[in-house]
């Protein structure tokens, strides 16, 4: 019995430890680098937990890193998303849209056109798309190279005429910021709806970086594909106002399109891998029958 409760104490130790590290170095940090206080920080609460093993017990050493975590988790709440940051200069324009009825007209719609990816010929422009003319929608996995299971998940809408329009869900980086998956767990890149035409954001991700990129049309009535389209709208325009912190696990690019589906649709979508991980979402989709089955492959 003493085995085992030393056993837990020292795992209890190691998760709330495990947790309040990156927390404390990583929470709404930015390109500058982790700032020596974050570093002290870390340096305080590994020796006010060490004192208190050494000087007291493991209880009470457990109960003070239960009450440092509880500290920098109600600390990690007061750093909020922000609109107003030094954008990287891909990212410097975030859609948004007016909708008159049936009639829906995006601002900023990217256009680059590119000859690498760190070099570009940056355009933006705006369009007006018909949603009685909207044909259907297409889902976009772009799986990365050497990272089994991981993902970018897009959407594209096809319009009557050859007109598409798609949509990012990303992070919105700032100007000299990278990602890391341990960084979009601690509130450190806000979230963006990138609205681009394919030629941007298919092209950059096949022809520049050498990822695949599969698209598959989804099977559904008109009514949901419109109904589709106008949930991630509304949901970009809001972001406007009320910006959001991307999550690595929760707030990312194929948990937002499972909850504007799940919006539209009566299909209830499992979290499972198949989610965590976005390589594995067009199985998922196909798993889910109707009303978005992917079902075939198109040319880029």
């Amino acid at each position: 019995m003493r085995l085992f409760l030393q056993v837990g104490t020292f795992a209890l130790l190691a998760l709330g430890t495990a947790w309040c590290v990156p927390a404390l170095l990583l929470t709404g940090g930015g390109p500058q680098g982790i700032s020596w206080w974050r570093y002290g920080a870390v340096l305080g609460l590994l020796l006010a937990v060490g004192l208190a093993w050494r000087l007291a017990s493991r209880e009470v050493a457990l109960g003070a890193l239960a009450t440092l975590c509880a500290a920098v988790f109600v600390w990690t709440r007061t750093v909020q998303p922000s609109l107003t940051r030094d954008w990287a200069p891909d990212l410097v324009r975030a859609a948004r849209a007016e909708v008159q009825g049936p009639l829906v007209t995006l601002q900023d719609i990217r256009d680059f056109r590119y000859r690498s990816t760190t070099e570009w010929d940056a355009a933006w422009y705006s369009a007006t798309y018909d949603t009685r003319e909207l044909v259907r929608a297409w889902f976009i996995v772009e799986p990365f190279s050497g990272f089994e299971g991981a993902a970018h998940t897009m959407v594209s809408f096809e319009f009557a005429g050859d007109r598409f329009v798609s949509f990012s869900v990303e992070i919105r980086r700032e100007r000299g910021e990278t990602y890391s998956v341990l960084g979009g767990l601690f509130r450190q890149y806000e979230l963006i709806y990138v609205v681009g035409d394919e030629r941007d954001l298919i092209q950059l991700r096949s022809n520049y970086r050498g990822d695949d990129v599969y698209l598959y049309p989804v099977r559904a009535s008109q009514e949901r594909t419109v109904a589709f389209f106008l949930d991630m709208v509304h949901r970009m325009n809001a972001l406007h106002e009320h910006p959001e912190f991307y999550n690595s696990f929760t707030n990312n690019c194929t948990t937002n399109l499972v909850r504007h589906l799940e919006k539209v649709s009566d299909t209830d979508v499992p979290y499972d891998h198949r989610t965590l991980l976005p390589a594995y979402s067009d199985a998922l989709a196909f798993a889910l029958g109707r009303p978005f089955v992917p079902w075939s492959q198109r040319p880029v």
